[in-house]
C-alpha cells in the first residue's frame, strides 16, 4: 500500500524530472498553483492531505509521462530530472520561490540564505552542492534567454568568473539578472542578458551579494 509520503514525493520527483518546481508543475497541469505546496498537504488539524485522481491525470497530461513512468516513480525506481539536470543519480530539496516573490525584502536572511515561509521546496540532483536555492521565471521578459516557467538554480558558494550569468541583489531587496562583466574595489560591471546588450555598474555598497546561475531548466 502507497505511503502518503510516497505519493508527495512521487509528484515532487515529477516535477523535478520536467525542470519544474511543484507549484510550476501544478501551473502547467492547468491547477492552482499553490495546489501541491507543502503547507497543501496536511489539514489544519494535522490530518493528511491526499492528491485527487484528477490531479495526477493531470500531471501526467501535461508532463507527458507515462502511468508506468508514475508506476516506477512511486516504487522509487525512477531519479529525479532525466532530461535536463547536469547530474540524475540522487537529489537534495532546495528551497524554490517565484522571482517576484524573492525580491521582498524579508525573503533572505542577513546572511542571503532563504528564510521566509514563501519558500516551498523542489528536489535539485545534486545532493554535494551546498547553498543553492531555485527562482522561477514568472513572465517573458527575459526571453529568450529564460521562459515563464523556467527554473534557475542559484548557487552563492560558487566564484564567479567574467562571463557568468548571476543574480544580483540589491540593497533594497530587489533582484537583478546580469552578465558578469568585471569588478573592481568600489564596483561592479555587468551587461544586460537581453539585447540590445548594454553594460551597467553598481556600487559595491548598493548590492547585497552576487550569486552565480548554476543552471536552468530549458
Amino acid at each position: 500500500m502507497l505511503s502518503h509520503e510516497q505519493i508527495w514525493t512521487a509528484i515532487d520527483t515529477l516535477a523535478a524530472r520536467n525542470g519544474m518546481s511543484p507549484s510550476g508543475l501544478a501551473r502547467r497541469a492547468g491547477l492552482d498553483p499553490t495546489t501541491f505546496n507543502p503547507s497543501k498537504r496536511f489539514g489544519g488539524d494535522g490530518r493528511p492531505r491526499w492528491p485527487s485522481t484528477e490531479s495526477l491525470a493531470k500531471i501526467l497530461e501535461a508532463t507527458g509521462e507515462s502511468l508506468d513512468t508514475l508506476l516506477d516513480v512511486l516504487k522509487g525506481r525512477l531519479p529525479g530530472n532525466t532530461r535536463s539536470a547536469p547530474y540524475a543519480d540522487q537529489v537534495q530539496m532546495v528551497p524554490v520561490a517565484g522571482f517576484s516573490e524573492a525580491s521582498q525584502q524579508a525573503a533572505f536572511d542577513k546572511d542571503g540564505r532563504p528564510s521566509s515561509k514563501m519558500w516551498d521546496q523542489m528536489q535539485f540532483p545534486d545532493p554535494k552542492a551546498k547553498g543553492l536555492f531555485a527562482l522561477e521565471i514568472s513572465n517573458s521578459e527575459l526571453s529568450p534567454f529564460y521562459r515563464q516557467g523556467d527554473i534557475l538554480i542559484v548557487d552563492r558558494q560558487q566564484a564567479i568568473r567574467r562571463g557568468d550569468r548571476v543574480l544580483v541583489r540589491l540593497a533594497d531587496g530587489n533582484l537583478k539578472l546580469f552578465v558578469m562583466a568585471r569588478q573592481n574595489p568600489s564596483d561592479f560591471e555587468f551587461h544586460s542578458l537581453s539585447p540590445p546588450v548594454t553594460q551597467t555598474s553598481i556600487k559595491r555598497s548598493s548590492i547585497a551579494w552576487v550569486a552565480r546561475i548554476l543552471w536552468a531548466s530549458q
